[in-house]
């Protein structure tokens, strides 16, 4: 079973991620990298955010609820309300920039935006089935969801495109198929698991949102500042500079989706040794994750370093020789990502909510001031440093935060 768990979320995990980081390269090829460059934006950036405000911080907190504190359907009640938020907020932020001419907003961008956040929205809401599953042992049916699930959106998806090279068609088809998916992979294969409890108690998904509202507004200033020098890149600059952007962005989900790999199927062990108090093995573990994740960010800079720059430029379609040095400033901030998400999920095994919100905050306000300032003064490459130092504050945030948790456990144990 172990081995089918980690072979499964490997495979969604390539999927998913491999999804995400070539559909925009695949847009700029198909429509061009004007059209490609709203995509991105829509898809990865500002859809991506959307996705965070349906996700709510919650699946560690589900998948590691191993005491059964909520049900799945005080879960997925949970879920639907913060669905509703994202579209709300979605809405919002398209209409402010409608109305801001200096925006650039024009009917067609705002049209592909809001079917993005639908997208994203929905990807949010399969999360719920996505979670239950590991929460039950099962990771290797989260993989399956999540790989067929994608496949049949990302397919739909980029066919439509190629028929019609209409960018708000191809994208209202992505959302239809992604509903589909999520009836065929996610809510028929839940039936596959008596335990999954369905009972709801009156009250218990506002108790649940205010229980993981830290965890949420943490994600969602995690998302801000991952996004924050592409927040500055569309608003100073071109959409084909988005496009550019993006693509030298593409690196940093292989180092997740690698991390991810290692990361996921041992929360559930992790949060057994914490609870019976085996520090030092909670320990080995988390240095063992971390080395991976360091000899992963060594091999991806080497190997951008001798042919990122063609290759991805091959792949997204356009001219990245000016921005090498941007590249390798952003696969080594997405190397203190992964190592960051690591400890992230050790606070939340942990139970220290509250110290990652407060180590989220002041990194935020300082993302913003970093990556306009750098952006307006060097561009593209501006916005990759800014990226980079962000991620390198927020990782040695969360790792003292969870040495000091590791040492003030171990003194209550030890008396």
């Amino acid at each position: 079973m172990e081995r089918k768990n980690v072979a499964w979320n490997m495979i969604g995990s390539l999927i998913y991620a491999g999804s995400s980081m070539i559909l925009t390269a695949l847009v700029n090829h198909i429509a061009g990298t004007d059209q490609g460059g709203i995509f991105g934006f829509a898809f990865s950036t500002f859809g991506q955010q959307m996705f965070l405000v349906a996700y709510f911080g919650m699946r560690p907190m589900q998948s590691t609820d191993i005491s059964r504190s909520y049900s799945f359907s005080e879960y997925r009640q949970a879920r639907v309300l913060t669905c509703l938020m994202a579209v709300v907020m979605g809405i919002a932020y398209i209409l402010w920039n409608l109305a801001v001419p200096s925006s650039g907003y024009t009917g067609e961008k705002a049209l592909v935006v809001f079917l993005m956040v639908l997208y994203k929205v929905l990807d949010g809401f399969a999360d719920v089935y996505e979670s239950e599953f590991q929460r039950n042992g099962k990771l290797y049916l989260t993989g399956q969801a999540m790989t067929f699930r994608t496949l049949l959106s990302v397919g739909c998806f980029l066919g439509a495109l190629a028929v019609t090279k209409d960018l708000v068609l191809s994208c209202f088809v992505a959302v239809i198929s992604q509903g589909i998916g999520i009836l065929l992979f996610d809510k028929r294969t839940s039936r596959q698991i008596p335990q999954m409890d369905r009972t709801r108690r009156k009250g218990k998904e506002w108790n649940l949102l205010r229980e993981s509202f830290l965890l949420f507004l943490s994600v969602f200033l995690d998302g801000l500042i991952f996004a924050m020098a592409k927040y500055a890149v569309d608003a100073q600059m071109t959409s084909t500079d988005n496009a550019i952007f993006v693509a030298i962005f593409m690196p940093t989900s292989i180092i997740n989706l690698a991390a991810n790999f290692v990361i996921r199927p041992f929360l559930t062990r992790m949060s057994y040794l914490w609870e019976e108090k085996e520090l030092k093995g909670l320990l080995r573990e988390v240095q063992k994750l971390t080395g991976v994740i360091i000899v992963l960010t060594a091999i991806a800079l080497a190997g951008a370093w001798l042919i990122g720059v063609p290759v991805l430029g091959a792949i997204s379609n356009v001219d990245l020789r000016p921005y090498k040095s941007g590249l390798l400033f952003i696969i080594l901030g997405g190397g203190f990502f992964a190592v960051m998400n690591l400890f992230y999920y050790v606070l939340v095994i942990m139970k220290r909510q509250k110290g990652i919100f407060w180590g989220y905050v002041p990194v935020c306000v300082l993302s913003y001031f970093l990556a306009v300032w750098l952006v307006r003064n060097s561009g593209i490459n501006g916005g990759a440093v800014s990226y980079m130092l962000s991620m390198g504050l927020l990782m040695i945030c969360f790792m003292g935060q969870a040495v000091y948790g590791l040492r003030k456990k171990k003194k209550e144990v030890t008396g």
